[in-house]
C-alpha cells in the first residue's frame, strides 16, 4: 500500500536522510519497539487476563506467522512451552 504522496515522501526521505547512521539506526530500532508493543497491546486487548507464556505464544504466532513455516511455528511454541 502506498497511499503517501510524492512531495511528502520525498520529504520524509530527506529527513532521514538528514539523521547520521547511529541516529537512523536508533530510529529503526525504535520503530521495531513501537510495532512490538502495537502487536502486544492487540492480543492483550483481545485477550484480558492472558498468560507471560501466552502472550509469548499469540505474540510470535502474530508475529512471524508469514515467515515461519507451520511445521517450524509449531517447534518454538513447543520450545516456550517448555519453558
Amino acid at each position: 500500500m502506498n497511499d503517501t504522496p510524492d512531495h511528502i515522501h520525498k520529504k520524509q526521505l530527506e529527513i532521514i536522510l538528514s539523521k547520521t547512521p547511529g541516529q537512523r539506526f536508533l530510529m529503526g530500532l525504535q520503530m521495531m519497539e513501537d510495532v512490538r508493543q502495537l502487536v502486544i497491546s492487540g492480543i492483550r486487548k483481545e485477550r484480558p487476563g492472558i498468560s507471560d507464556k501466552e502472550l509469548k505464544i499469540a505474540f510470535i504466532s502474530r508475529y512471524y506467522k508469514n515467515d515461519l513455516s507451520e511445521e517450524r511455528l509449531k517447534d518454538v511454541i513447543g520450545w516456550i512451552m517448555k519453558q
